[in-house]
């Protein structure tokens, strides 16, 4: 038989284990619920700040209401509707969708935006709630949110209008911001030590969309002044984040370098420079081409 007290220090052993299982158990869930309460404000609120406020209430606030009685619909294939209706004068419904590869696409790409949406938060919330969070990525992963926005709105407009003609322009946009912010949400955890090639790469991607959209229509909207008030106020929405992305982790890099008392180009590779600038002119290429 066991003595008394190895007795009572296996069973005060297993209760600490219980205890401190189930507080990471209910801590899990919190960060569980918080997460998808916030995803689901964020996945919410963008579309509804975006048409409900600044399109019908800043944008144009003069559209005609619609006449929900009279109003009729002729090229609404009713698929969806089954047997319950047939094509020709449909009356009104608040959402009408054809059964179309362009529909599907458009709900394949809304549903890959909402999934890494809500993956992303789902990543931070625990960061943020434990303390473990470096504000700086933080800050460019929220100035970010409208150009990732911004990216499905236009895919969901260039299949709901079949106009195609920046659809691959856009693919290249696209394809890199998501690794920036991959590489932005690495970051965001503090546990994750600052790496030359991680900042050089979140800023050499978005200093090639500087140098693409910037001899694009970001010259000709915002500094020839030739843009309307909706064009201008999208393109730096699109340009400013794009430029903290370039000096932000360039300002990480001096500040870790100064904590660990040596130089910057003690810090970068000389090779991690070279590939920087090889990736910028080949991909500013590549976007003037597409």
């Amino acid at each position: 038989m066991l003595p008394q007290n190895q007795m009572q220090n296996y069973v005060e052993s297993r209760l600490t284990s219980l205890h401190n299982l189930g507080s990471t158990a209910v801590s899990n869930s919190r960060d569980k619920f918080v997460a998808f309460f916030v995803g689901a404000l964020v996945v919410f609120s963008l579309p509804y700040l975006h048409i409900g406020v600044f399109y019908r209430l800043i944008w144009v606030p003069d559209k005609p209401k619609i006449d929900r009685i009279s109003c009729t619909c002729n090229c609404f294939d009713t698929v969806f509707r089954g047997s319950y209706e047939n094509p020709g004068n449909i009356p009104y419904k608040h959402v009408y969708f054809n059964a179309t590869w362009q529909t599907s696409r458009i709900w394949l790409f809304t549903v890959i935006f909402i999934l890494l949406g809500y993956e992303s938060i789902k990543y931070l919330i625990p960061l943020i709630r434990r303390n473990q969070i470096r504000s700086s990525m933080l800050f460019l992963y929220v100035v970010n949110l409208y150009p990732n926005y911004y990216s499905w709105w236009s895919y969901f407009s260039y299949y709901n209008e079949d106009f195609y003609t920046y659809f691959k322009h856009h693919m290249l946009f696209t394809v890199t911001e998501i690794v920036a912010t991959c590489l932005v949400l690495n970051m965001c955890d503090i546990r994750n030590e600052i790496q030359s090639w991680k900042m050089i790469a979140i800023s050499s991607i978005n200093l090639m969309h500087i140098l693409v959209s910037g001899m694009d229509q970001f010259i000709t909207h915002v500094i020839q002044g030739r843009g309307t008030n909706f064009q201008n106020a999208r393109d730096l929405g699109l340009m400013i984040p794009d430029f903290l992305h370039v000096i932000v982790p360039i300002l990480c890099l001096l500040m870790y370098a100064r904590g660990k008392d040596i130089r910057l180009n003690e810090l970068c590779y000389k090779e991690e420079i070279m590939l920087s600038g090889v990736f910028v002119t080949l991909c500013t290429l590549l976007g003037r081409l597409m």
